[in-house]
């Protein structure tokens, strides 16, 4: 049997001496952090922007210690302010980047669906959207093939190493030298398969030619079986932001085949970058 007191710790009962903090470990106490975060940040409202430590404290049931803990933490994280006039506290503007960063996956997967129906049509292969987020890529979209034997993601949203597959390694390929840097110590070039690279000379070297021909290849170095080609979006101050690949059984997606596929590729994300307002003729 176990209780809580209020927000406080969970009681456990021990025979003949009462009631005690049940032992808990760092993990399970940071998740609980992060839920009374979220709850707090989920107390304002259009109706009520600005909300003091005790309104917060009443309207979650929190004691108002826990609370004003809370605030500093997030305050400092840009994710609440407090108003001067009233010491109250509102939405800070760190939030305002996140929304503009979600809106811009949108914006980016809304433009761009229209050509990866049509790369699909055209070639029958699995179309994919990924976007770079800090030091690794997430798939945010995807148009399948028809095929019985296709590619399919399962992991939208997840973050997926930069330095393994076509879209990684592209992504990977325009970042500043320092970020490759980074990027490499920080993965540690982790084999997913034996094809894989892992020699961080020889990555280096296909970044290199990634950047001269404007786009990659793979074959079976972030899933085995799995080929694939990919090609940069840039947004206006042409910066490469995403990629779309088109990708399938490396038993069909042969690299004559891959070479097949490039210019329609090519056209399809040139289309929609100059759409997110890029204006060179090439990246």
């Amino acid at each position: 049997m176990l209780t809580r007191m209020e927000d406080g710790p969970i009681l456990v009962p021990i025979l003949g001496k009462g009631w005690y903090p049940a032992l808990r470990d760092k993990a399970t106490a940071s998740v609980e952090a992060i839920e009374r975060a979220i709850r707090i940040l989920d107390a304002f409202t259009v109706e009520k922007p600005e909300l003091g430590v005790a309104d917060i404290a009443r309207m979650l049931g929190l004691k108002r210690s826990t609370v004003h803990r809370a605030l500093v933490t997030l305050e400092a994280g840009g994710l609440v302010r407090q108003v001067d006039e009233t010491q109250k506290y509102t939405l800070g503007s760190k939030l305002l980047s996140l929304a503009h960063v979600f809106q811009s996956q949108l914006s980016i997967l809304s433009i761009a669906l229209p050509h990866m129906r049509a790369l699909r049509d055209r070639f029958n292969e699995t179309v994919a959207l990924h976007l770079l987020e800090g030091r690794q890529r997430k798939v945010v979209g995807q148009v399948e093939s028809t095929h019985d034997l296709r590619r399919s993601y399962r992991d939208i949203g997840k973050g997926l190493p930069l330095h393994a597959g076509s879209p990684g390694k592209l992504l990977l390929a325009y970042l500043p030298p320092d970020e490759i840097d980074a990027v490499i110590a920080e993965s540690g070039l982790l084999p997913f398969t034996p094809a894989t690279i892992t020699d961080r000379g020889r990555l280096l070297r296909e970044l290199s030619e990634i950047r001269r021909r404007g786009y990659a290849v793979s074959v079976g170095e972030h899933s085995p079986g799995i080929a694939s080609i990919s090609c940069p979006i840039a947004d206006g101050e042409g910066r490469v932001i995403a990629a779309i690949n088109i990708s399938g059984p490396a038993v069909r997606l042969t690299e004559g085949r891959l070479m097949e596929c490039l210019p329609d590729l090519r056209e399809a994300t040139m289309a929609i970058s100059k759409q997110l307002g890029f204006r060179r003729d090439h990246i």
